[in-house]
């Protein structure tokens, strides 16, 4: 009888701890998200209400990178709640968040490889560069990206339509990329489409940097100018290297799968902040606040904006 009680007290327990534990990691997760976003409408407000932002070609890339990264971040935080809490979704609800958080994922990279190129036309030829990179040729830009970062999906999708069977379509799912794949096609094709779309936007950034550093060399450039392009590009592949590092999640993740319920818990929930979640956050306010005139600007915009006090002169007084 005491055994029992011993033992119901105990799982009492470790119900409540665990309880508990979920509700702080919540509490984290929920705080963190709502001061990215407060960030990032701080910089949605600071470009459209500063005509000169939205007229230059590099700061509208900028806003669509944010946007993106803001759109990946909401649909990634609520693709985790649902597995963390193991929630099952309808499948055709879960295609379409899968589709949207695949997709961006894909498309930040690939706008980064847009924006290089921008900063090496601004460089290499600059009097051509309002002609080549105006605001009407960046929305082309744009287009083309969400094109290419949702081709691969589109057709893993379409593969799943074709191959899956129509009851398969009115069940509920975990919904994670693996409940969608219905062949090693899919898994194939998803991989090879990442990995390639990476590379290609390493060696366009790399192929940007060298040539902005040979056309200095060749010309009489503005030095302050070419030393802000290349420290730019520099910033591009530091946040490449981000996305690489949230490409890695789910293979850390993967790797978590032997341990304990608790632990793998809490590790996989740490792996998914470090791994997943920051660097969505880091890449665009990095950006945003390393560029002068875009910082400045936002200040404007502070609640707490504390005014410059500028000290007033002594006077002198003769006599």
């Amino acid at each position: 009888m005491e055994n029992d009680t011993s033992g119901s007290i105990n799982g009492t327990q470790v119900a409540f701890s665990s309880h508990v534990n979920s509700f702080i990691r919540f509490t984290f997760m929920f705080a963190f998200i709502l001061f990215s976003l407060y960030v990032f409408i701080l910089m949605f407000q600071t470009f459209f209400s500063t005509r000169a932002f939205q007229e230059s070609c590099r700061y509208v890339l900028f806003v669509h990178m944010l946007l993106n990264d803001t759109m990946q971040l909401l649909v990634t935080v609520i693709l985790t709640t649902l597995i963390t809490y193991m929630l099952n979704l309808p499948v055709p609800i879960c295609s379409v968040l899968i589709l949207i958080s695949a997709v961006t994922y894909v498309n930040t990279p690939l706008n980064l490889a847009v924006m290089s190129l921008e900063r090496y036309v601004a460089i290499c030829f600059p009097l051509r560069h309002a002609e080549i990179c105006c605001v009407e040729r960046a929305w082309i830009a744009m287009t083309v990206i969400w094109i290419t970062g949702s081709s691969a999906y589109i057709a893993d999708l379409i593969l799943l339509g074709v191959l899956a069977k129509k009851s398969f379509f009115s069940t509920n799912v975990l919904c994670i990329h693996e409940s969608l794949i219905v062949t090693s096609v899919q898994d194939t094709l998803m991989s090879a489409f990442e990995i390639i779309i990476l590379l290609l936007v390493a060696m366009t950034i790399v192929c940007t940097y060298v040539k902005i550093g040979l056309e200095a060399k060749k010309v009489n450039a503005d030095k302050g100018s070419v030393s802000k392009a290349r420290k730019t590009v520099l910033l591009h592949a530091f946040q490449l290297s981000l996305c690489i590092v949230s490409f890695i999640y789910p293979f850390t993740d993967y790797l978590l799968i032997e341990l304990n319920s608790w632990l793998r818990h809490n590790l996989t929930y740490i792996n998914y902040f470090i791994f997943g979640l920051f660097p969505r956050y880091l890449s665009p306010v990095i950006y945003g606040l390393r560029d002068e005139a875009f910082r400045n600007a936002m200040k404007k915009f502070l609640p707490c904006r504390i005014p410059r006090v500028i000290p007033a002169r002594p006077t002198v007084t003769n006599g």
